[in-house]
């Protein structure tokens, strides 16, 4: 076929890079704030402070601690905010970091509290393995998207196959029986085609429809994952770039049989 050689779309291998990323990322934060619950597991909580009451006036005893923040915030810094990506994808201080984790009254109370109380504690602890649960929920949401890309790739390198075939064809030397078969082939890939696009159209319905609150909603998360690639949704873009292809090359076979 005397075509000109198609600009396949690449869209599919940036996407799952970025996937395998945002993961490999995504698992070293879980692993910091395990290290923080462990290391915060570790810490003893101080007695209560006893009060007395001495010539009328009350006297509170406590022996000199640093205050609970003094005690917190390295065990943040050096699990945490020590991931080698945090300042590239973050880069918050660490007011910031535990107000947006934690949220912004664990904040103050450990800014404020002068003694590690099992209150305290719990909190911190609990706080954490919201963390880690969150982010948990949010690796399995990128699988999904690597297992489809992986099978959209599949797709796509079959789909381009044929087509290349058909290209190395002289079809001035097929017959119209032949011709027709070729049509038919590229009808069958573009419904393939058509067949993907609904799929992934579903499943981004599914999920914005199935998130719950503490999930990133489906579309920031697409805009987020694949910003360098100019666009929110791979999948969806290169089978629209696909189709043309194949379109292309049925209406050279059509022109043909004309």
């Amino acid at each position: 076929m005397t075509t000109e050689e198609p600009s396949w779309p690449t869209y599919l291998d940036a996407a799952l890079e970025s996937v395998r990323r945002e993961r490999r990322e995504v698992e070293r934060e879980c692993q910091a704030f395990r290290r923080f619950r462990k290391r915060t597991q570790s810490l003893k909580t101080d007695p209560p402070q006893i009060e007395q009451i001495s010539g009328g006036a009350h006297q509170r005893f406590s022996s000199a601690q640093p205050s609970v923040r003094d005690v917190i915030e390295p065990y943040y810094r050096e699990t945490v905010m020590a991931v080698d990506h945090y300042d590239d994808v973050y880069g918050d201080s660490f007011e910031t970091s535990i107000s947006a984790e934690f949220g912004a009254d664990v904040l103050l109370l450990i800014s404020e509290a002068m003694s590690f109380s099992q209150v305290i504690k719990q909190r911190l602890l609990g706080a954490a393995q919201q963390c880690i649960d969150r982010r948990r929920v949010f690796i399995e949401t990128l699988e999904t998207e690597s297992v489809m890309f992986k099978d959209a790739q599949s797709t796509i390198q079959t789909i381009r196959n044929t087509v290349v075939e058909i290209d190395d064809e002289d079809l001035r030397d097929l017959s119209v029986t032949q011709l027709t078969s070729r049509q038919e082939t590229l009808q069958s890939l573009t419904r393939k085609c058509e067949e993907w696009l609904q799929r992934r159209q579903e499943q981004i319905h599914v999920r914005r429809s199935e998130r719950s609150s503490g999930e990133r909603d489906y579309t920031t998360l697409c805009s987020y994952l694949y910003e360098p690639l100019d666009v929110d949704h791979p999948i969806l873009a290169t089978f629209v770039e696909v189709m043309e292809i194949i379109r292309g090359r049925e209406g050279h076979i059509l022109r043909m049989l004309g």
